[in-house]
């Protein structure tokens, strides 16, 4: 009787254990590829990578897909120093036809807003894939308020979520901002 106890008991411990590495597994991958894409958006809109330009917005159109409606703008892309003259740039967002907007172009020749608003909100997402990545690491080291779990991974936690929640909001007040001086 003694026997089969323990061998349940052992494989509920196993199969324990094999749940609490996928999910430090998947919470890695999410992080991972959160940050990774979050951190090159970033980059563009703050300027540090891409070739800077603008836009002059010409037309504006939207499809549907998914009940959802899209903005795409269209116009003549000038980089700043002109090199780089792309008469069919698009860029997906709702920009007012007439204006001129600063963009960055990418390296897949695409285009990516800059600004702070645009920044923010890339620097909330990076921090957002870095909470993610610590939530991995603090399920490696063991339930929260058990001894495996250092106090320190949990403060880190705590701000980067604070931290996260600053930058999006920053970036949602500019955002509302820019979007009202440029509408009113």
């Amino acid at each position: 009787m003694r026997g089969r106890t323990n061998r349940r008991e052992t494989a509920r411990e196993v199969t324990a254990a094999g749940r609490r590495l996928l999910l430090t597994a998947a919470l890695f991958a999410v992080g991972t590829i959160v940050t990774w894409l979050s951190v090159t958006h970033l980059a563009y809109a703050t300027g540090v990578a891409g070739r800077s330009g603008h836009l002059k917005v010409e037309t504006c159109t939207w499809s549907e897909a998914g009940g959802h409606r899209y903005p795409h703008c269209h116009g003549v892309f000038r980089s700043d120093d002109g090199t780089v003259v792309d008469p069919g740039a698009t860029i997906d967002s709702d920009l007012p036809v007439g204006d001129t907007v600063a963009l960055r172009r990418t390296s897949s020749d695409g285009y990516e807003q800059t600004g702070a608003g645009a920044a923010f909100g890339w620097l909330a997402v990076s921090l957002f894939g870095l909470v993610v990545l610590v939530l991995g690491a603090a399920t490696v080291r063991g339930p929260a308020g058990s001894r495996g779990s250092p106090r320190v991974l949990l403060i880190l936690l705590g701000v980067l979520v604070a931290a996260m929640l600053t930058s999006a909001f920053i970036g949602g007040v500019v955002g509302v901002v820019g979007a009202l001086r440029g509408r009113g």
